[in-house]
Formats: structure tokens, sequence, C-alpha cells
């Protein structure tokens, strides 16, 4: 009897995971992303190579001691360690929807929170969360998300690509809410793998640990609505540095854009080609997914 009740129990709980994976296909934002086309990884769009700060650089070597990020990494392996930095940095500074401070590093970040106790939004919180990373040796990237909206883009969201060496592969960060996800084997998935689990219904987990301003993360809002909506296109600066994306007179700013195959392209953001009186954007654009999240 015991067997035949575990067994039962079994079958009910694989059925209740389809009907929930079957639910999930059901939001509006999920339906909408099935339908971009596939990316066209044979195309052979040319683009710079992108390029990681040496965490021996001045400015991360300064980073690095003024927060002591050695002892807030601690020991072991490369993703206890990147966690570790992910969960202080989002207790440093909390998410706020407000203007964009000037000088967008990590120290600014943190020192401008500590001084005037005013948070930051997504776009700034990535940034400062890959200086650390930088800081401590990662290969990272702030990735600018947006939706299929047309001809004006919709909200957006900006999270981390982390390169983990022993993973041979990029991860999902996001120091807004304190977020990273895994597969039903417990593997951490990248941004591309969030994306595409989504798209087909297959399991997500999303950490415990994942808090908007100390409430939980609700899976449910924050992957099948939230995300569902802004994984369509994807910027990222070619250049992964400290300061990368502070404003100075006459500083050219250099990104590549991932699009499914078809796309058109809003031009209601920053990250468009552009000239204005301080500054200029070159943007490449690609279909090619495997191009875009190249090894470093």
């Amino acid at each position: 009897m015991k067997v035949k009740s575990v067994i039962i129990a079994c079958l009910l709980f694989a059925a209740s995971a389809q009907v929930k994976a079957q639910s999930y296909r059901d939001f509006a934002h999920v339906k909408q992303l099935s339908k971009s086309a596939p990316y066209d990884n044979a195309g052979h769009q040319s683009f710079p190579d992108f390029t990681y700060q040496s965490q021996l650089s001045p400015q991360l070597i300064g980073l690095r001691q003024a927060f002591n990020l050695d002892s807030v990494a601690g020991k072991g392996s490369q993703t206890d360690r990147a966690i570790r930095l992910l969960n202080w940095f989002h207790n440093q500074v909390p998410h706020q929807d407000t203007l964009n401070i000037d000088s967008l590093n990590a120290m600014n970040v943190i020192s401008f929170y500590r001084s005037h106790k005013v948070g930051q939004g997504c776009y700034v919180l990535s940034i400062g969360m890959n200086d650390i990373f930088l800081a401590m040796g990662f290969k990272s990237r702030t990735v600018i998300c947006f939706s299929d909206a047309y001809p004006v883009a919709h909200g957006g969201h900006v999270v981390n690509a982390l390169y983990i060496d022993s993973l041979n592969k990029w991860i999902y960060i996001d120091p807004q809410e304190n977020a990273y996800m895994k597969d039903e084997k417990g593997l951490f998935l990248s941004i591309e793998e969030v994306r595409q689990r989504i798209i087909d219904g297959r399991p997500i987990i999303l950490n415990s640990t994942a808090n908007y301003h100390n409430i939980p993360t609700k899976k449910e809002d924050y992957v099948y609505t939230f995300l569902a909506e802004h994984l369509y296109r994807m910027i990222c600066p070619v250049v992964s540095e400290y300061n990368s994306q502070t404003i100075t007179p006459g500083k050219v700013f250099t990104y590549v854009e991932l699009l499914p195959v078809g796309s058109k392209d809003p031009k209601a953001d920053r990250f468009e080609t552009s000239v204005s009186k301080r500054y200029s954007v070159i943007t490449y654009h690609t279909n090619n997914s495997n191009l875009f999240w190249k090894k470093p």
C-alpha cells in the first residue's frame, strides 16, 4: 500500500507540474514571446569583439580594496563567490526609479546611496554589479533587455551575464531582485536558457532568496510576466569596464544588439546609433545568438 501511495503521489505531482507549465504558457507575455522568430545562428554578421577590463586596472583594484570584496566573496567555487557578491551588492543599494547619477560606477553607486539614501534603477544597479564582478576577476556584461513593442519601446529591464569558467557558460544574474535561476537538475541557467525555457514551458527554479525590498519575489510575476515581456531583444556594451557607461563630452558608446530574425527595432532608447551634442552611439545588430553570447 505504501509503494502504491507513493506512485500515485508521484503521478499526481507530475500531472500538476504539467498543468502548471501549461498555465505559464498561457500568460500573455509568454504567448507573445513564443511568437518571435528564431535566431539565425548560421548568419555571419560581424561586429567588434567584446572586451573585459582586467582586475589589475587601478580603478578595479581601488574598488576591491575599498569594499573588502575578497572578504565579501569568501572561499569556494566561482558560483559560491559570485552569489555572495550578488547578495552583498543587492543589500548595499536598493532599487528605486530615479534619475541616473552622473558617474556610473560601483564606487559612486554605493557611496551615493550611503550619503543620500537614494536607490538606483536596474540599469545603474547592473553597471555597479558589473564593476564588482570585474574587480574580482570575473568576465561580466551589462545586458539591456527590451520587449518587441514598436515603434516605441515599452519599459525594459537590465541584468548581468556572468561567465563561469568552471561551468563553461554565462549565467543569469539580477542585482535588482537578488535573482538567479536554475533548471530542474540544479544547474545554473543563462539568459538565453531562461528565455528559451519560458517559451518551451520547461522548469525554471528561481532562488528562494530573490526579493524586492525584502519582499520575496514571486516567480509567476517576475519570470512569466516581467521577464517574458522584456527578453525579446538584448543589448550589450562592447566594452565591459569601469565607467564604460558614464557620459563624458565626445564619448563614443558602442553596443551590439541581438534580435530575432525579421524584428523591427524601436529607436525610443539611448542605445541605437545616433549623434548628440555630448556623445555618439554606434550599434551593431545581429540575429546570431551564438556570436552574441560568444565565450570570453
